[in-house]
């Protein structure tokens, strides 16, 4: 069974639903929105991915997956750049060097050197990755290996929310918020108590 599959089974025998009145297509569009919301609420380690690029000109498109950066920095060696707001980026007396802004899905630096290019290296919160029906074991994401719980009671708290009539909605909403919170509180202190090991891939998206 794969994990899309184990999850619809686990949802289903929560709140006693019958695959032909909500079928699995149903059920795989509040997975959906489940992992959507825990997307823009959670902040943790599980989702920060480190991603590099030569950059010619002053501006590359980010991952994506890209949700919010964390840092940007000149590879291999290099402080964080700071990041400018966009109307003090375009200022002509405003000294960009060493500062970035985002524009729609583009980062942009300033001073790049469009002869030599210069490597820029960002880490950033990724978007979590939907749940599929692909058998392979390493596909399994880690919402669903870590936080399987908190991954449960968001889908049932949406099933609810949009379908599924009831009374226990609230508990679900509470324990999922609650939850959320606390993961991002916990990722938060140890990014100050220690460093965070993240996979690398050559390039942005």
């Amino acid at each position: 069974m794969t994990a899309l599959a184990e999850l619809i089974t686990e949802v289903r025998s929560w709140i006693a639903i019958d695959p032909e009145v909500y079928p699995d297509a149903t059920v795989t569009s509040w997975v959906r929105m489940a992992i959507e919301y825990l997307s823009e609420e959670l902040r943790v380690r599980q989702m920060v991915q480190i991603d590099w690029t030569k950059m010619s000109e002053g501006r590359v498109e980010l991952p994506k997956d890209w949700l919010e950066l964390d840092t940007v920095r000149f590879y291999p060696v290099g402080k964080p750049l700071i990041y400018a707001p966009r109307n003090e980026f375009y200022l002509p007396q405003y000294e960009i060097k060493n500062r970035y802004t985002i524009v729609g899905n583009y980062l942009l630096l300033g001073k790049i050197d469009a002869v030599n290019g210069v490597d820029v290296e960002i880490s950033y919160y990724q978007r979590i990755p939907m749940l599929t029906d692909d058998p392979d074991p390493t596909k399994i994401t880690w919402v669903y290996k870590d936080n399987f719980r908190l991954l449960t009671l968001a889908v049932l708290w949406h099933a609810a929310a949009y379908a599924i009539e009831d009374e226990r909605v609230g508990g679900w909403e509470k324990s999922v918020v609650d939850m959320v919170s606390t993961l991002n509180m916990s990722h938060r202190t140890s990014k100050s108590s220690g460093s965070i090991l993240v996979a690398r891939r050559r390039s942005f998206g």
